[in-house]
């Protein structure tokens, strides 16, 4: 059995490392080899939890479950010590004093992307049956995302830190200013890193939960996140909405104004959210610290839907064939001679008009900017032989068509591709 990992994400202070603990929590109860982490700087997993919990060992916190919360510090210093060096050095030169350069050398993400490297080698292990990660807050946990093409600039990144290295190589005989191999092999371990991550993250047994509050913020980041994790191609399966006022109860006028409130928000996120499920978890009448009480609100949560299961599963990205158009005279009995029409769609909730559009596409990629959110996505293999045409936007969906060029007799019809579906070429 593959370890099925769990990501939980959401505006800080919504309740997502209780949530992560408690789920943790529960499926350990049931016979599951468990490993829940944290790589949230702030670490709270051991005041959920109630005991502490080691950043460098694993820490058994009842049978079958074990907790980690990783230290990103020493991680980044392990792991990068070279090219923070180069960074700092170079802002040294242009006129900063060491201490401001060494600050500026620390790259935005970077601790929460070598923290996940952890997660990776425990994911690769094949120890757990589930592995429940906290993450920093929202922002942050989207970032990661983005940051391996930041930090690459794509194939043409790498191109470039290729030809700095032989021109580094170059220069050394020579006395002039260059970089050790250290530096170049820090680089290459950070970019494989990077790829691996992005694998990882858009693998079929990882899933996304995002955490929420009933009010207006929390749901509206919980949307803009939901954008984000379809542009990048990763599976989010539930919300929890955590943090209910309880209904049945009397709490005087004061609370039934904001329990009405609350009613609205849940309301329009179950159906901003439909068909994936939505979970409630009412407020405790207590601080639910310590495995027992996590487990009681795990239980309460979920009910009888088993939280080790990937509870949601759409397709983000996928190819269509367009039906050829009816055409006049000669060539209306030989629909053969006609390019193929491709749609390339891609699953992107809850953009409005306030979100801009724009799409290019140079060579086998295609830049996707919505908003503030920009993506470069590799054009599947069906698709490199053909041409961008018009995009539209409609039912959540980015829909992009491609006309086919005129295929030359040595070139090859990709009849493998896994994002191809419906085609007369399979």
């Amino acid at each position: 059995m593959a370890t099925r990992v769990i990501i939980y994400s959401g505006k800080g202070g919504t309740g997502k490392t209780t949530v992560s603990a408690a789920t943790a929590a529960l499926i350990a109860s049931r016979g599951k080899r468990v490993l829940v982490m944290s790589s949230d700087p702030a670490h709270s997993l051991s005041d959920v939890v109630g005991q502490q919990i080691s950043r460098d060992h694993l820490t058994q916190l009842a049978p079958n479950l074990y907790g980690l919360e990783i230290d990103t510090i020493h991680e980044m210093r392990k792991k990068t010590g070279s090219f923070e060096q180069y960074v700092a050095k170079t802002y040294e030169g242009r006129g900063l004093n060491s201490g401001a350069a060494a600050e500026l050398s620390s790259q935005p993400g970077m601790d929460e992307i070598l923290s996940l490297d952890r997660l990776l080698t425990e994911y690769k292990s094949g120890k757990w049956d589930c592995i429940v990660l906290d993450t920093a807050p929202t922002g942050n946990t989207l970032r990661l995302l983005a940051y391996p093409e930041m930090i690459i600039g794509g194939e043409g990144g790498k191109n470039f830190f290729k030809a700095y290295r032989g021109v580094s190589t170059m220069l050394r005989p020579f006395g002039k200013a260059a970089q050790k191999d250290e530096f170049f092999q820090q680089i290459n371990q950070i970019m494989t890193l990077l790829n691996d991550l992005s694998d990882f993250v858009i693998a079929s047994d990882v899933t996304m939960r995002l955490v929420l509050n009933p009010e207006k913020l929390p749901v509206m980041e919980t949307k803009r996140a939901a954008t984000f994790l379809s542009l990048y191609g990763v599976n989010l399966d539930a919300c929890i909405i955590n943090k209910v006022l309880p209904k049945n109860q009397d709490l005087g006028p004061y609370f039934d104004y904001w329990t009405e409130l609350q009613a609205k928000y849940i309301l329009e996120t179950e159906n901003s959210f439909q068909p994936m499920p939505v979970f409630k978890s009412i407020l405790e009448e207590e601080e639910p610290i310590g495995i027992a009480k996590l487990l009681g609100l795990a239980e309460r949560l979920f009910g009888e839907t088993d939280p080790l299961a990937k509870l949601f599963d759409r397709q983000l990205v996928w190819v269509e064939n367009i039906e050829p158009a009816p055409t006049q005279g000669k060539n209306r009995l030989n629909p053969a001679n006609q390019p193929l029409h491709r749609r390339l769609c891609v699953y992107l909730p809850f953009l409005d008009e306030e979100n801009e559009l724009y799409i290019s596409c140079e060579g086998t990629e295609v830049l996707i900017t919505a908003g503030r959110i920009e993506r470069s996505v590799s054009l599947p293999r069906i698709l490199l032989q053909s041409e961008l045409g018009k995009y539209y936007y409609e039912d959540n969906t980015l829909k992009l068509e491609f006309v086919e060029k005129p295929l030359v007799e040595s070139e090859i019809a990709w009849k493998d591709d896994p994002f191809f579906r419906g085609s007369e070429l399979n």
